[in-house]
This record gives C-alpha cells, structure tokens and sequence, in this order.
C-alpha cells in the first residue's frame, strides 16, 4: 500500500508539471471565468440555459481532453527516460504501477472538474440573482431551470402492423409491375413505410385535433406539471418556420358513480370520465420549430386514479399549414423531483465517469505504444462511437455505400463507447432530471461491458511488456 500511495503521489506531482497540462489549467480557469460572465440574452431563460450548457460542455471537453493527454504522457514519460525500469526492480507488480498511475490522473482531474463545477454553479446563481428581467421570469426559471424535473413521454402505438402492411403493398405493386424485389430494395421499402407511418401519426392537420395519454404519472402529487412541446408547421426542418396558433386542453377526470352491488370488486373498481378543459381563453400564438412549455396547476387533479394524463392540440393555424410534433420533441409531461442542486450533483457525477473512463483508456494505450500512437488510438476509438451513432441514425439509406456504413456502425456500438451518451449539459440546462437509473446504464453498459474488457488487456500487455528492447535516443 505504500508503493501504491507512493506512485499516486508522483504522478499527481508529475502531472502538474507537464506543459500541455498548464495549458490546459489556462484554458480552463479561462473558461470558466469568461463563459458565465459574458453570456447576456434578453430573457431570463435564454441567459441560464446558455451559462449552464456552455459551461458544462467546455469544462466536460477540456477536461476529457487533460485525461487522454495525462493518461498517455504519464505512461510513456515513464517508459522513454527508463524511470519504470528501475521501479519494476523493486517488489512492486506493474498493475500496480498502472493502478497508481492511473488513479493519480484521476485525482487531479476530479479535483479540477470539483472546482470548475462548483465556480460554475455560484458565478451563475450569482449573476442570475443581480442581473434584471422582466416581472415574473425568475420566478417561471426556477420551476422551469433550475430544478431536477422527471420526464414522462406520451404513450405511442405499435407502429409494425401498419409499417408491414405499407411495406407489404408497395412490394406487391412493384410485383404487378414486373419489378424484382432484392433485400436492399426491400430494406428500403420497409424504412419508408417507417417514416411514413410515424410522419402521419405525428402530423395534425388544419382544424383537427389530436390526443395523447401519459402514462406512469404520480398521481397523488401536490406539485405542477409542465407541458414541454416543439410544434412544427409544414415541415420539420429548422427552416421557414413561423407564428402559428395552437389551443391546448387537458383531460380533467372525474369518478363515476356506480351502482353498488355490495360485492367486493364493485367497491374497488372504480371508473372515471375524462372532461376536457381548455388551458388558455384564446389559442397561443407561438413560434414553431422552438420549444415552448406551459404549467398545469396541481389543484386542477389532472391525473387520474391510475396515474394517467390526458391532453388534447387544437390545430388553429391561420394560414391553414399542417403542425407536425415529432417523438423525440415532445409532448412530454415534467413533474418536479429534486432541486437544482440535485440535479447538477448528478451531472458532475456523470462527467467524473466520463473522466475516469478517459484516464483509464488512455493509460491502457500508454503502457502498450508511444504517446503519439497512444493518443492517436484513444482518439480513433472515441471517432468510431461518434460516427457509428450517426450512421445508426442515418435517416435515409440510398445507396449501398450507405448501407454497409450503418452496418458497420451497428457492430461498432457493440465495442465501442459513444462519448456523446455521458452528455448532460443540455439535460441540465433543461431542467430534466438525471435518472439515478439511467447513470447505472451508463456505469454497466459503457464503462464495465465495453470499457473494462479493453481496459484489462491493456493492463495485461502492460505487464508482459519487455522492457529491455524500449531503447529511446
């Protein structure tokens, strides 16, 4: 335990001493001082959710990158000036060398990420107390923003019989034509049925109105939902996007009065009918392609016995376009559960992850290869998650070259670590919880299933790794 202690105390020193590390230090209290400071916007929403994204994503990255540069540097400085020769003469094993090595690189940037966060989190609090807007916004951000608010998505239909029965169809139509049907064109048909059936259940035309049910909803809370949605109008793409006119209802339930029979399962079961009440006088005037939200008081009792919500949009656009609400944009339901402190607790505790992570790949490449090699591979590993999960999400698949890519994607996310899931800056900046759940996602698929197994021949390399045929000039 010692020696463990020992080489800890030695990389922590040596770390500090490295050049691109000062650099990096430079950046980084740079970042932190300038960012929070200088973000002004008009409204009060505008101005936290840019501080708290743009700060968390540059201590996150600066970070990550004093991990990969620390890991590789301290592995190798070793190696190349002969210090680990010398070491491994002593009864010290090389796990635990590495072991210490790598929780020394650990420390200093926990350390950091501890001090970076916490300057973050008073210089935004601070400056969002003394600077001024307009009557009744802080109080509307600190329900909205600054606070840890679990997320509940409206409940979606089975897509596969409808998807099959379009693809089906089309098949049998190129059929009739002559046409012959290879896997590729099938696969192809099979995903234009897909975004077909999804765009037309998403789609709500002039005058009409659609429906959602929220399911899994407390429905004994004393606190406010918020309603969080992002209409588009025509088309979903980001541009020509204009005001439009919307009218929200919600489903008030209210028990039915059954006729009592005196058995058992007459008192318990209970039925309910849903009245829908509109949330506003007047339809919104809101801008598309932009999210919007809207509280739903909770003396209003808009969740059932069984924990449902039902809500209702009016399409009300005066130039009768048709509004598109995709899935991943909403309608979803907010319901507060911890404080903003909370919440950015967890988010520091991602990133702690991410950084361990990072040290613990890059000292795995380190103790194999050279440092320019060792960063090279730790930053190719990180490309391949990157780029896998765009092909994976590749929403139009033409040519075959297209194919093969989403393919090879498929099975690089196997292996490989997308470094984009321990994001959590626009989660935060959002006011969305960080599911406890959702972080041992992370800890279990990322770091022990795809992480550690790689970790680990690194470290077996590392110590069957002949030192004597290492001659550096």
């Amino acid at each position: 335990m010692r020696a463990f202690l020992s080489i800890v105390k030695l990389t922590f020193r040596h770390a500090v001493r490295s050049h691109i590390f000062q650099l990096l230090l430079g950046v980084l209290l740079l970042c932190i001082a300038l960012i929070p400071t200088t973000v002004i916007n008009s409204s009060a929403g505008d101005f936290l959710k840019s501080s708290i994204f743009y700060s968390l994503w540059i201590v996150s990255a600066v970070l990550g990158l004093s991990s990969i540069w620390l890991g590789c540097y301290i592995m190798t400085c070793d190696i190349d000036s002969y210090q680990l020769h010398m070491v491994v003469s002593k009864p010290v094993s090389r796990v635990t060398v590495w072991c210490g090595k790598w929780l020394g690189v650990c420390l200093i940037n926990l350390l950091l990420l501890v001090v970076a966060t916490a300057a973050v989190y008073f210089i935004i609090l601070y400056r969002f107390e003394k600077l001024e807007f307009q009557p009744g916004e802080k109080e509307r951000m600190r329900s909205e923003v600054l606070v840890g608010r679990r997320a509940f998505s409206a409940d979606r239909p089975d897509y596969s019989e409808a998807i099959s029965a379009m693809a089906r169809k089309q098949v049998n139509r190129l059929h009739a034509q002559g046409q012959s049907v290879g896997t590729a064109m099938q696969d192809k048909i099979i995903k234009d049925a897909q975004l077909a059936v999804v765009s037309a259940d998403s789609e709500v035309k002039p005058g009409n109105i659609k429906s959602w049910r929220f399911s899994g909803i407390p429905a004994n809370t004393n606190k406010p939902l918020y309603l969080r949605y992002r209409p588009y109008i025509n088309k979903v793409a980001s541009e020509d996007q204009r005001t439009t006119r919307i009218l929200w209802s919600v489903g008030i339930p209210r028990e039915r009065k059954t006729p009592q029979d005196g058995t058992m399962a007459a008192k318990k079961a209970k039925t309910y009918d849903i009245y829908l009440y509109p949330l506003d006088e007047r339809p919104d005037q809101v801008m598309t392609g932009v999210f919007h939200e809207k509280e739903l008081k909770p003396e209003w009792k808009v969740v059932s016995s069984d924990g449902y919500v039902f809500m209702t949009v009016a399409n009300m656009d005066h130039l009768n376009g048709t509004m598109y609400f995709q899935p991943a944009d909403g309608p979803r339901l907010l319901v507060p559960a911890t404080s903003f402190a909370g919440n950015y607790a967890r988010a520091v505790l991602v990133i702690a992850l991410e950084l361990m992570l990072l040290a613990a790949l890059s000292c795995a490449f380190g103790g194999i290869v050279s440092m320019p090699v060792a960063v090279f591979m730790v930053v190719s590993y990180l490309l391949f998650g990157a780029f896998s999960v765009y092909m994976v999400n590749l929403e139009y698949v033409g040519t075959s070259a297209d194919r093969f890519g989403q393919l090879v994607g498929k099975i690089l996310l196997k292996v490989v670590i997308p470094l984009q899931n321990f994001d959590v800056s626009s989660i935060v900046s959002d006011g969305v919880l960080i599911e406890w759940s959702w972080i041992a996602g992370l800890l279990c698929n990322m770091i022990v299933l795809r992480a550690l197994p790689l970790v680990l021949l690194g470290v077996i390399l590392y110590r069957k790794r002949e030192l004597g045929l290492i001659i550096r000039k």
